[in-house]
């Protein structure tokens, strides 16, 4: 069997469509076109009037180089690849090392407490900071362990798993805020 618009040859099994004279890449290409013409009306008739030029949305060509429809939904996500490799291959390191030591993921199966946490990191931060670079036990970057920590934090807060032992909100923020000088970055730094 021939597909109607590509001539490639494929078999009647692999047809997909409403009257199966696609084959599979053309009859999605048919279909995402079709989805952003669909869009472009929709956005059209909902607010014409208010929506400026740049914003309707463009009509996807599949044919078009370059021209990707995952491009535009993945630029809306979250930018993972900015993540420094270096530091996410350290702090899987040092997750492996708790894994082995602690079970994997053991902070979803029981709660940990903020503080425990946060001092711990704060310990490897002072380490590292007084000139130690690697912990004495693993082997790996007191920053490693940091990250590990606060990594840790971050999961069991998003999954209900953190028990929030924080003191009562204090005056940190106004102080830091307080305490910043507003620099010119034009200006050099200055000497002390």
């Amino acid at each position: 069997m021939n597909c109607a618009r590509c001539e490639h040859v494929f078999a009647p099994a692999d047809s997909v469509g409403g009257n199966f004279d696609l084959c599979q890449d053309c009859w999605e290409s048919e279909c995402s076109r079709s989805w952003w013409v669909l869009i472009a009306a929709l956005s059209f008739y909902e607010k014409a009037s208010e929506m400026p030029e740049s914003d309707l949305p463009r009509l996807y060509d599949p044919d078009a180089e370059g021209e990707n429809p995952k491009d535009r939904i993945g630029e809306t996500k979250p930018p993972l690849h900015l993540i420094p490799p270096a530091a996410e291959i350290l702090e899987a390191v040092v997750m492996g090392l708790g894994a082995k030591k602690y079970q994997p993921f053991n902070w979803r199966k029981s709660k940990v407490r903020a503080t425990v946490y946060i001092s711990a990191a704060r310990r490897h931060l002072a380490q590292w900071l007084d000139g130690n670079n690697d912990d004495s036990e693993s082997g790996v970057s007191h920053l490693a362990h940091a990250r590990a920590c606060l990594g840790i934090l971050l999961d069991a807060q998003a999954t209900g798993n953190l028990v929030d032992d924080r003191p009562p909100p204090g005056a940190a923020a106004t102080l830091i805020l307080q305490h910043t000088q507003d620099v010119p970055l034009a200006q050099e730094p200055r000497q002390q």
